[in-house]
């Protein structure tokens, strides 16, 4: 590969996507997600779920707008699906996305449809002003989860290397190891409450567990495979939560 392919890579990575992307993506959002929750709820005059949906899609579509302007790169990592910088070494801590990936969509998916079936059988109730406030914690969590990928170009779903990838010990990074899963932990725990289901906790909780398992085998890989990570542990003490975890 020449040099000048490579630069044409560096430069589409950090090219800007088009903007009519992020005039749809709340349409885009709000039809996935909708056909997981009203369906089941047998009724489209939900009105815990529409608040779910609209706040979700805003959320995200003006987030990845703003980091689609100051750093396109990190939309194109999170959209890859092929591991590129695995070494032996670090091969069995990322292969740990097999089984643990599944696990975190199903608990998620469950986490997201529950709900529905509760508001149709009156499984269980919460009063509107908490559920109110778990939309606003839930929010809360995906604007952390925006901002630590807006701090780290690198943030990727899958457990991978990258070329190039450097270091990231600034922001929400100098304050916890791993600020992107902080604000997905916040965000599903608080999802079921702000659909009015005590119950769905469970499958949240389900779905948080992989992901707390997941982080044991992402620092394994990342001493193994990235320069400074051992230090930047000793530095930063704290995986999820500052002064607690």
């Amino acid at each position: 590969m020449t040099s000048e392919t490579l630069q044409n890579d560096v430069d589409k990575m950090d090219t800007p996507l088009p903007g009519w992307i992020f005039v749809l993506m709340p349409i885009y959002i709000s039809v996935v997600i909708g056909i997981f929750i009203f369906p089941f709820a047998w009724t489209l005059f939900w009105l815990e779920g529409w608040l779910f949906i609209i706040t979700l899609s805003l959320n995200i579509s003006i987030s990845y707008y703003i980091i689609n302007r100051k750093n396109p790169r990190l939309i194109r990592n999170r959209t890859k699906t092929k591991k590129v910088g695995i070494t032996e070494e670090t091969k069995k801590a990322a292969g740990s996305d097999k089984y643990l990936l599944p696990l975190v969509g199903i608990g998620f998916i469950c986490a997201l449809i529950f709900p529905s079936f509760d508001y149709r059988f009156q499984w269980t109730t919460i009063p509107f002003m908490v559920e109110i406030l778990g939309l606003l914690l839930s929010n809360i969590g995906l604007v952390i989860m925006n901002v630590a990928q807006f701090q780290n170009a690198y943030a990727s779903k899958i457990l991978d290397i990258n070329k190039g990838q450097k270091l990231i010990d600034t922001g929400l990074y100098g304050h916890v190891r791993h600020p992107l899963y902080s604000g997905g932990i916040f965000w599903v725990l608080f999802l079921p409450i702000s659909l009015g289901s005590w119950i769905s906790l469970i499958p949240a909780i389900l779905a948080i567990i992989p992901l707390l398992i997941r982080i044991k085998y992402e620092e394994e890989m990342l001493i193994k495979g990235m320069e400074g990570y051992e230090d930047y542990r000793t530095r930063v003490k704290y995986k999820l939560i500052p002064l607690i975890y």
